[in-house]
């Protein structure tokens, strides 16, 4: 018997529609997690890397820690410590509350007792407090069957609690993070005024239910924000560039569905585990491709209109803040696609790809121009490209100091931008020196600075759009 086999050596794209005009939800960002790390909490090399933005760290911007229940809080105030150094926030949640609270006093299954509600308010107050987090969350999976921490709830408790006693924890209030997003969990709440009114997250999960049916309009019709606030993947482990690609996906898809956060799993174990996002202080593949999106969308930025699957395996979603836009295209593929992109809302001259695939991670690549808003970009087999738009840099001042020539300049972060020089301003760039890399100063400023030599003759400098 003979077969035919078809070799696909590439995949024509339809084009992708960036509108900016059309808005959706605000970005809360991007983060990951470190429940039951105790007692190893991360080093300042981890937090470097996990919270970063320069020399392709992960950029991380949320922070999730376990409340434990009998108080040993000293691991998880150090990674909130090092969260809020970085500039990331801290949400804190309980698996279960204390057992003397509960109906079997175990931190297995059972429920928190009613006569309790006050008190575990005054008990998650003292946690925030002590631990140092901006959110907190009421209860880790509340429909969880498991032999782990745990602890039951329903909807109705949820509410209950939530119109009685949130308030009292005086922090925001992030409910109900069910196993797999059952919106009967947090419906009941957001259905009550006065319980809708003390919460500010609507979180869940994301195993075995996902993607969810579409955008949680009840919860973004009162308001509120929707956060995933755990999931990971592992079959194959993390250092594997398909799972890498299909968490990119998941996470694109989050962001279509309206999310406003997306927060992974464990980053990191004391020694290499096959969920972690990072090995030692090193991130792998899959913690390139969070970075694809956390190190370029920051908290503030708004999604705005984009075709989501503009051909087979291939989803963009784009974003702006700070008057940029950011598109990540996520190509699920086993082979490149040509993908064109139109841009509509705002004038873009030039996009620069950075690219995390199995060859490649975070690396930038050369810009492209944007003619008419149209430009066109292949994605490579197996990854995610995020472009990222820029201007022409504006000087802001530059001055001798200290026997140094220093200069400084408006940029896109966290884009790396070279320094050309030459003491003959009439020749090609391409035969200019490269003098280094301008320094990321924050707020989409760069600096740059030179010892000057005895005697030096002019010099001139060039600031290389990256």
């Amino acid at each position: 018997m003979a077969g035919l086999v078809v070799f696909q050596t590439s995949l024509q794209a339809q084009t992708c529609a960036i509108n900016t005009s059309t808005t959706y939800q605000t970005l809360d960002g991007f983060g990951a997690c470190s429940a039951f790390a105790d007692p190893v909490s991360m080093t300042s090399a981890q937090a470097a890397t996990l919270f970063g933005r320069n020399n392709r760290q992960i950029g991380l911007t949320l922070w999730r820690i376990r409340i434990d229940p009998n108080g040993s809080w000293s691991t998880e105030t150090t990674n909130a410590a090092f969260a809020h150094q970085w500039g990331a926030k801290v949400l804190g949640t309980p698996w279960t509350p204390p057992a003397y609270m509960k109906s079997n006093t175990n931190t297995i299954g059972g429920t928190l007792k009613t006569n309790y509600y006050a008190a575990y308010a005054s008990y998650l107050n003292l946690a925030a407090n002590s631990i140092g987090l901006d959110y907190v969350s009421m209860q880790n999976e509340p429909d969880a069957n498991v032999t782990y921490e745990s602890c039951f709830w329903t909807g109705t408790t949820m509410e209950n609690w939530c119109a009685s006693n949130a308030p009292a924890v005086g922090y925001p209030i992030v409910m109900p993070e069910s196993e797999s997003f059952n919106y009967s969990f947090s419906d009941p709440t957001l259905n009550n005024g006065t319980a809708a009114n003390n919460v500010t997250m609507v979180a869940g999960h994301i195993y075995g239910g996902f993607p969810l049916s579409g955008p949680y309009t009840n919860a973004l019709n009162h308001g509120k924000h929707v956060w995933m606030t755990e999931h990971y993947n592992d079959n194959p482990p993390t250092t594997n560039v398909l799972t890498a690609v299909h968490t990119a996906w998941e996470i694109s898809q989050c962001m279509n569905e309206q999310m406003s956060a997306y927060i992974w799993w464990r980053a990191y174990h004391p020694a290499y585990a096959i969920d972690d996002l990072i090995n030692g202080a090193t991130p792998i593949v899959t913690g390139y491709m969070v970075a694809q999106f956390a190190n370029f969308i920051r908290p503030g930025y708004v999604m705005v209109g984009a075709t989501f699957n503009p051909s087979p395996d291939v989803f963009a979603t784009a974003y702006t803040g700070n008057g940029t836009l950011v598109v990540v295209a996520v190509n699920t593929n086993s082979v490149p696609v040509s993908q064109a992109f139109s841009v509509s809302g705002m004038s873009v001259p030039v996009m620069i790809p950075t690219v995390t695939s199995s060859n490649l991670s975070m690396a930038q690549e050369p810009g492209i121009p944007v003619s008419g808003g149209n430009f066109t970009a292949t994605l490579p087999a197996l990854s995610t490209t995020t472009f990222v738009s820029v201007s022409s840099p504006i000087l802001i001042n530059a001055q001798q100091s200290n026997g140094a020539f220093q200069f400084s300049f408006t940029g896109s972060a966290p884009l790396q931008y070279t320094v050309l020089t030459s003491t003959n301003l009439s020749l090609p760039l391409n035969s200019w020196t490269v003098a280094g890399s301008a320094i990321d100063t924050g707020n989409n400023n760069y600096a740059f600075s030179v010892p000057l030599a005895a005697n030096q003759p002019a010099q001139f400098y060039c600031v290389q759009i990256p």
